[in-house]
């Protein structure tokens, strides 16, 4: 639990929040290649107070523990093919990172990313198709 001390009193916040705050923040990134409704449904049952139905196959796995006012988020995640990678998990981190320090005015916030697989395209295609041009030897 994160307990924000104001001159007012104190706020205490659960690791539940945080992790609503990540997920969705998660959905308005593109190249992660969870099923999005699957997520969605599970913000809407967290929210509604239901029982959560775990299914590591179809939404991003997030842990999130406080210590000393220090967030610390893992999240393990599939992106799509063709993204530089960098670059997603610039995005990912700036937008957790920038949410988060506006929700909960803690600017200590690390935010690791595990990338767990690549997503291929589903539809037989040309190596031509897949590959960038610049990413291949041409081998003869």
């Amino acid at each position: 639990m994160l307990t924000i001390k104001t001159e007012l009193g104190e706020v205490k916040i659960l690791e539940e929040v945080i992790k609503s705050i990540v997920s969705l923040n998660l959905l308005e990134v593109k190249g992660i290649v969870e099923n999005r409704k699957t997520l969605t449904k599970e913000i809407t049952n967290r929210l509604a107070g239901k029982a959560e139905i775990a299914d590591n196959n179809t939404s991003p796995k997030i842990k999130v523990e406080v210590k000393d006012n220090h967030i610390l988020v893992d999240l393990f995640i599939i992106i799509k093919y063709g993204l530089r990678i960098p670059d997603i998990a610039w995005d990912i981190q700036n937008k957790i990172k920038d949410e988060l320090l506006r929700e909960t005015g803690i600017d200590n916030i690390e935010i690791n990313l595990h990338i767990q697989g690549i997503q291929f395209p589903k539809k037989t295609q040309s190596r031509k198709e897949l590959a960038a041009s610049d990413l291949f030897i041409q081998v003869i």
